[in-house]
């Protein structure tokens, strides 16, 4: 049998990875800050040793989680944010495209909680980048939506109240092993019935 190439051993690598970060994130929605690598090994299937030759510590993996996070994020819903719709129908798809994908991925959904919680349970200062990142990619690009399609006077409001339905909503049917029955489209409506559009 002949040792494996460099294209195998990277591929082998991604798969373990991804399969590990999947894990953390179903143990994450579990245990909160308090999973340890021990519990991801479990959950992956894989033994500690494997675990812990990828990622040193929790802190390490999660990181890892989040920043992957905001990667599908945008990707989610850069669809919405550059198409030819009205800015209100933007906002609404973001909306959907978002709820859409914390309910196929969870790391979004601990993504968009560590970043609503304002990454208290993380220690240090370490994830500033990231914040900063989501703030560039995701948040501000929302908000210049709703600022042009929303009748409010603050825009930054109204974007982190559909923001914080969108994380609410989530966390519910989580919580209560109901991600897969989520009513998208109706929670989306239900929030944006009361809103206005700008004239």
């Amino acid at each position: 049998m002949s040792p494996r190439t460099k294209e195998q051993n990277d591929a082998i690598r991604e798969m373990r990875m991804n399969q590990i970060m999947q894990a953390a994130a179903e143990v994450y929605l579990e245990k909160g800050i308090q999973l340890e690598i021990r519990d991801v090994a479990v959950k992956a299937e894989l033994g500690y040793g494997t675990v812990y030759h990828y990622y040193k510590n929790k802190h390490m993996l999660l990181e890892d989680l989040l920043w992957d996070a905001l990667n599908q994020t945008e990707s989610a819903v850069l669809s919405a944010l550059t198409g030819d719709a009205g800015s209100l129908l933007k906002a609404e798809s973001f909306s959907r495209l978002l709820l859409q994908k914390c309910i196929q991925d969870p790391s979004v959904f601990i993504l968009l909680k560590t970043v609503a919680d304002n990454f208290q349970h993380f220690p240090g200062n370490r994830f500033i980048k990231l914040f900063a990142d989501f703030q560039e990619r995701i948040y501000w690009p929302f908000v210049e939506t709703v600022r042009d399609g929303i009748d409010s006077k603050s825009p930054e409001k109204t974007a982190n109240l559909i923001f914080g339905s969108l994380v609410g909503c989530t966390a519910l049917n989580i919580h209560h092993n109901m991600r897969n029955e989520m009513d998208v489209e109706g929670i989306v409506n239900m929030i944006f019935s009361g809103i206005q559009p700008k004239e």
